[in-house]
C-alpha cells in the first residue's frame, strides 16, 4: 500500500510556475512523470475555507466556514473566530484516516489550533495559533521533538496592519525562508522517522512574501520599491521551493506519492470596492450615524429597519436582511430571488476607476452550496476583475466613496485568485500530463484513492485518478497563449 505526502503551497500561482518553468526542474519532472494543472478554488477565496474544504472534499455548506470568522445564527456580523473546534463539524482526512488504520501527521495546516488529537498520530498547529505554550502540538510531548529538530518554531511572519514601507525587508525575508525550511525538515521527519502513512504540510512563504514584499517586484504599482536587491524575490522563492521539492522527493521512500497543491493563487491587488458604501449609495443600506473614521460593520450604527442588504469581510460576501430570519429583517422571502437578481445586475455594472467594464462574477449561495450550514452563509458572492479588485466592509471612507486604491501601504495588499496549482507523482501515478477542471474538492478523494481506501459518498467530487481514466488530461497551444496573455495583464 502506498503512502502520501501532501505539500500545500499557500498561494502558489500556476501562472508563475508556467512563466519560470525552465528554472523549476523538479516541479517539471513531477509534471512530466505525473498529473498536474490548475486547481479551482472555493468561493469566496479565503485561507480557512480553502484548506478545510481541501481536507474534507466538501463545500463550505457542510461546515459553515466562509472566512476567518463565521456566524452560527442569523446575526448581523460574523462574530465567531474559526479554530480547530469548528472543524469537528465535518470529517477531515485527519479524522477519517486513523479510523482506517492510517498513521497521520499534520504540520502547519491553517485552522488546527488547538492541535487536534489524532489517534496514534501527530499534529503541529499552523496559522492562527494563539500560543506555543498550549495546544501547539499533539501529543504535547511532540513539542520537545519539534524544538530539538528546528529550534524556536516560527508560526507566521505576517503582522496585521503592518506598514510595508517600514519593514526590514532582509529580516522579514530571512524569517520567511527559515519558517518554510522548518516545514520541510518536519515533513521529512514525519514520513521517515514517525512512519506516517499520510503527512500534510502547509508552507506559507508564498503568501507572506506577496503580502509583505509585493511592492518590491510590482514595477507598475504605486508603491513600487525599486531596490535592485529585491526585484527578483518572488522568482527566487519559487526556485527555492523547487529545490526543496527535489530534496524532499529524494528523501521519500519508494512507496510514497508526493501531492503538491495550493488552495488558490496570490496575485496583484488593484484596489477595493467598498461594498457597504456602494449599498448606501444605491439605497440598500441606511445608517443612523455615518462614522467619522474607517469603521468595521459591527461597530457602525445601522438602521436595520431600512436596510435590505449588507456586506462583511473582504471576500465579496453579501447578506440580505430577511424577514423571519434576521432579528430585524425587512425583505419579504417572496422577493428573495428578485432582489438578488437586481443586486447582481447592478454589481456587474460597477466599472473600474476609469469607467471601463469589469469582468465581474456573481454567485447565488443556493446555486453553488448546500448542506446543513449553508443557510448561515452569505446570500450572494461577488468577485471583481478575477479577484484583482477586492472588496471591503469598512465604512467611513467618505460618503459614496466606492473605490479604495491606496491598499499597498498595508500588509494586505494582494488578491487571491480562483486558480491554484497542483501536481501529483509517485508510484502508480500515471504520466498523464495536464488535467483540467480539477477542484480543491478533488483533493481529499484523491488522497483516499492513492491510499487504496474507500471514498465517503458525501465527498462532492471524484478522485483525480478516476478523472484520468476518463481521458480528461489535455493541453494545447491555445491554453499556453491564454496564460501568456493573462501574465501580461498581471504586469509580468
Amino acid at each position: 500500500m502506498a503512502k502520501i505526502v501532501v505539500l500545500g503551497l499557500d498561494g502558489f500561482n500556476p501562472e508563475f510556475v508556467r512563466q519560470w518553468s525552465n528554472e523549476l526542474p523538479n516541479l517539471m519532472k513531477m509534471q512530466k512523470e505525473g498529473i498536474w494543472g490548475s486547481l479551482e478554488s472555493i468561493v469566496p477565496v479565503t485561507i480557512p475555507q480553502a484548506w478545510i474544504c481541501a481536507q474534507c472534499g466538501r463545500g463550505p455548506g457542510s461546515h459553515g466556514i466562509w472566512d476567518f470568522t463565521y456566524r452560527n445564527e442569523f446575526s448581523y456580523s460574523e462574530t465567531k473566530v474559526v479554530s480547530s473546534e469548528i472543524t469537528r463539524r465535518v470529517d477531515l482526512l485527519q479524522a477519517i484516516l486513523p479510523k482506517m488504520g492510517q498513521r497521520v501527521g499534520i504540520i502547519s495546516v491553517p485552522v488546527t489550533w488547538p492541535s487536534p488529537k489524532i489517534p496514534a498520530g501527530y499534529a503541529i498547529s499552523g496559522l492562527m495559533t494563539l500560543s506555543l505554550d498550549r495546544g501547539f502540538t499533539s501529543p504535547d510531548s511532540l513539542k520537545d521533538e519539534v524544538y530539538k529538530l528546528v529550534g524556536d518554531y516560527i508560526i507566521d511572519v505576517t503582522e496585521a496592519d503592518m506598514d510595508c514601507s517600514k519593514i526590514d525587508k532582509s529580516h522579514v525575508l530571512k524569517n520567511i525562508y527559515d519558517m518554510d525550511s522548518q516545514r520541510f525538515i518536519l515533513t521529512k521527519y514525519f514520513i521517515n522517522e514517525k512512519n506516517c502513512d499520510y503527512v500534510m504540510t502547509v508552507v506559507m512563504g508564498s503568501n507572506c512574501i506577496l503580502n509583505l514584499l509585493y511592492r518590491c517586484f510590482d514595477s507598475k504599482g504605486k508603491y513600487y520599491d525599486s531596490d535592485p536587491c529585491y526585484k527578483d524575490i518572488l522568482h527566487d522563492y519559487y526556485v527555492w521551493i523547487d529545490k526543496n521539492v527535489g530534496e524532499l522527493g529524494k528523501s521519500l521512500p519508494r512507496d510514497v506519492v508526493l501531492f503538491i497543491h495550493s488552495g488558490y493563487s496570490i496575485q496583484k491587488l488593484d484596489g477595493r470596492i467598498n461594498l457597504n458604501e456602494w449599498l448606501i449609495k444605491e439605497g440598500y443600506m441606511t445608517l443612523l450615524e455615518y462614522p467619522m473614521k474607517l469603521t468595521s460593520l459591527k461597530d457602525v450604527k445601522v438602521d436595520w429597519s431600512k436596510t435590505e442588504c449588507w456586506s462583511t469581510g473582504y471576500g465579496g460576501k453579501l447578506y440580505l436582511n430577511m424577514k423571519g430570519r434576521e432579528p430585524k429583517g425587512i425583505v419579504d422571502p417572496k422577493s428573495y430571488d428578485e432582489l438578488l437578481d437586481e443586486l447582481a445586475a447592478k454589481l456587474k455594472d460597477i466599472p473600474d476607476k476609469l469607467g471601463n467594464h469589469l469582468n465581474t462574477q456573481i454567485w447565488k449561495r443556493d446555486d453553488i452550496y448546500f448542506d446543513s450550514y449553508a443557510k448561515y452563509g452569505p446570500d450572494l458572492f461577488v468577485n471583481f476583475s478575477e479577484g484583482q479588485l477586492g472588496t471591503s466592509e469598512l465604512l467611513g471612507h467618505g460618503r459614496e466613496k466606492i473605490y479604495s486604491f491606496d491598499t499597498a501601504k498595508d500588509s494586505d495588499d494582494v488578491a487571491r485568485g480562483l486558480s491554484g496549482y497542483f501536481v501529483i507523482s509517485g508510484p502508480d501515478i500515471p504520466a498523464e500530463g495536464e488535467l483540467k477542471e480539477v477542484s480543491l474538492l478533488n483533493v481529499a478523494p484523491t488522497v483516499l484513492d492513492i491510499l487504496d481506501l474507500p471514498i465517503p459518498k458525501n465527498m462532492e467530487k471524484p478522485s483525480v485518478l478516476s478523472m484520468v481514466k476518463k481521458g480528461e488530461a489535455t493541453y494545447s497551444k491555445e491554453s499556453e497563449r491564454a496564460v501568456r496573455s493573462r501574465l501580461e495583464s498581471l504586469g509580468y
